[in-house]
């Protein structure tokens, strides 16, 4: 049977699929049994490798962090935490379209799923490009025919750093799957001016202002919002701190 390769453009190392996955089943031995089911569900080798080290520098805070179930994620807009969310996201647009007449905020305010998730790590290409380089870094320190222990493999996905940020949170670990993070846009006569694409962050955001001018409405509107995030750069997004007992 032929394997695929995972190559790396800046090496001539290659990792065949199967030796990737032997060691995503020996890192991942014990793990929490939702994220050995996620990783079943994630197209390649390379890309399970770089969740499985989310999950296990996760540790412990692993449960409370992980995704909301669908029924959870369908009640959502009905809890009084999520008509808190609703009412804060309100005015954030009120304090926006106030400070810059013409133009809207569009969100969107529910939870986002697990299954939704898993596809944007499927797809991602900052994902595939940092997996990749895991790979390849794995397979300077374990060669072809070395059996790694667990513990040798997880403290090598545990220590290791990658050069570039990763687009996405791996999937289960995404605040987004618990409603602890939203992301904006900005809109004009229903045109998206200012988007989600990191691509187009300094342009579309930076350059125009939009960065400073989504940052003052939050400030405006009161302090449930704290960002944009810094790491991977997304000046659209902003984690969400609910007000205690709501």
């Amino acid at each position: 049977m032929a394997f695929a390769t995972i190559f790396v453009a800046s090496s001539t190392l290659a990792v065949t699929a199967a030796q990737a996955q032997a060691w995503v089943e020996a890192a991942s031995a014990g793990l929490d049994p939702r994220a050995v089911d996620v990783l079943q569900r994630i197209v390649s080798p390379d890309r399970r490798l770089l969740a499985l080290r989310a999950y296990l520098r996760a540790g412990d805070s692993l449960p409370e962090r992980w995704s909301w179930s669908q029924e959870r994620l369908s009640a959502y807009a009905t809890t009084p935490e999520g008509k808190a969310a609703s009412a804060d996201i309100d005015a954030v647009s009120t304090a926006f379209a106030a400070a810059n007449p013409g133009f809207t905020l569009a969100v969107n305010r529910q939870p986002r799923s697990l299954e939704l998730q898993i596809a944007h790590w499927n797809q991602n290409q900052s994902v595939a490009r940092v997996a990749a380089r895991l790979a390849a870094t794995l397979s300077r320190q374990f060669t072809a025919d070395s059996a790694p222990s667990m513990q040798a493999l997880r403290h090598a996905l545990m220590d290791w750093r990658p050069d570039v940020a990763v687009a996405l949170a791996a999937p289960g670990l995404s605040a987004h799957g618990q409603g602890r993070a939203f992301d904006f846009q900005i809109e004009h006569s229903g045109q998206v001016v200012a988007g989600t694409e990191a691509a187009s962050a300094g342009q579309r955001w930076d350059g125009p202002g939009w960065t400073q001018k989504l940052h003052q409405a939050m400030s405006t509107a009161g302090p449930h919002f704290t960002g944009p995030l810094a790491s991977p750069y997304e000046p659209w997004h902003y984690a969400y701190n609910p007000a205690p007992g709501s």
